[in-house]
């Protein structure tokens, strides 16, 4: 179970890490050195989302949990921002193979301990 210090931590980071994204796609658009799209600079803030979500999950009691979502929130934002190039069965199919690898790692970590 997570803690109320852990999720205070986690929320007070994750609202930085999306408020500062946020910002730099407002001012790189601003200046006219990004052409900004809806889904690509949806897909950007939610990558960095899942960075900063894997980032705390390795450091955090509850690994296994922000590990997973942040894999999976990093993949659907890269997806998203890659969308032009990406093939979206692609991107399930990793996100898929992903969980996947995080359940098994976690179940033989259980078995061995």
């Amino acid at each position: 179970m997570r803690s109320k210090a852990d999720m205070t931590s986690f929320g007070t980071g994750a609202l930085i890490a999306v408020v500062a994204s946020i910002g730099v796609i407002l001012v790189l658009t601003g200046s006219g050195l990004l052409r900004a799209e809806l889904l690509s600079s949806a897909g950007v803030v939610l990558a960095v989302f899942g960075i900063y979500t894997i980032v705390f999950g390795i450091t955090s009691k509850e690994r296994f949990y922000y590990v997973l979502w942040g894999g999976v929130t990093l993949a659907v934002g890269l997806g998203l921002a890659a969308s032009d190039v990406l093939n979206p069965v692609l991107v399930v199919g990793v996100i898929l193979v992903f969980v996947a690898g995080v359940g098994a790692a976690a179940a033989l970590r259980r078995r061995t301990s």
